[in-house]
């Protein structure tokens, strides 16, 4: 390969580095809209944001400034819910238990189960197989606190990122009652699977491990009184 064309690769692969950091700085200019869209929903609901209601809200905190398509509205196949300008983004949301969390992915039935254990090469390709579909982890994680506070931060992550890159799994084996000795799922240092329940993929990390990644952050107040749908009704009937 001649010189030439070495540069050009490298100017092309600079670019796209420069894009795709892009993104990240450019939601972090989001933080009063991600306050207000947050305020707004609780002006109405008490339940704490989850991941379906998640991947409206984010649509709703980015719609000004990044074009949106592909919407899975809550359809939740594996790997990609929407599209952000020209990134696929995963929506995920997730409780912080201290300073940890636990998010949850695919489910691995078709490679792995209690019937059937699988291997190691299989699972990790069946995962970077359905990982192919999006490019960013758009995450919410919430901690509930004393006297309905809520504190929310949105973290916007590469899939790339080596928390999520399973490089290698070892068997989990049971150790009480009939599975006492018997391979129950397989397991990695940033990661979990567990055959009683569906083989679900999970990423289990140190929040501080993410923390370059973070948005957006805000403060609710969950105790206030609600707006019923009732006095929506009547308040914008007129206008609409």
């Amino acid at each position: 390969m001649c010189i030439e064309s070495v540069i050009k690769i490298q100017a092309i692969c600079r670019r796209w580095l420069a894009h795709k950091h892009n993104i990240i700085s450019k939601l972090k200019k989001q933080q009063s809209v991600f306050e207000s869209v947050i305020s707004g929903y609780h002006l109405i609901n008490k339940t704490p944001i989850k991941e379906t209601v998640w991947e409206e809200i984010n649509c709703d905190i980015v719609q000004n400034i990044c074009s949106i398509s592909d919407e899975a509205n809550g359809n939740h196949l594996s790997g990609k819910d929407n599209r952000f300008d020209s990134f696929n983004i995963s929506n995920k949301s997730t409780k912080r238990n201290g300073n940890n969390v636990s998010i949850s992915s695919y489910r691995l039935t078709t490679v792995c189960s209690d019937k059937i254990h699988g291997n190691e090469t299989d699972i990790i390709t069946e995962i970077e197989k359905r990982d192919e579909s999006f490019d960013y982890y758009s995450i919410l994680i919430r901690d509930e606190k004393e006297n309905s506070i809520i504190d929310y931060e949105w973290y916007m992550i590469p899939k790339d990122y080596y928390l999520f890159k399973i490089h290698s799994l070892t068997p989990k084996m049971g150790k009480t009652g009939k599975n006492k000795g018997n391979i129950v799922g397989w397991e990695s240092k940033y990661c979990d699977i567990t055959f009683s329940m569906s083989s679900q993929l999970w990423y289990k990390f140190n929040m501080n491990e993410i923390k370059k990644y973070k948005v957006c952050q805000t403060t609710i107040d969950n105790s206030k009184p609600k707006i019923n749908y009732s006095q929506i009704f009547h308040s914008f009937s007129n206008t609409i």
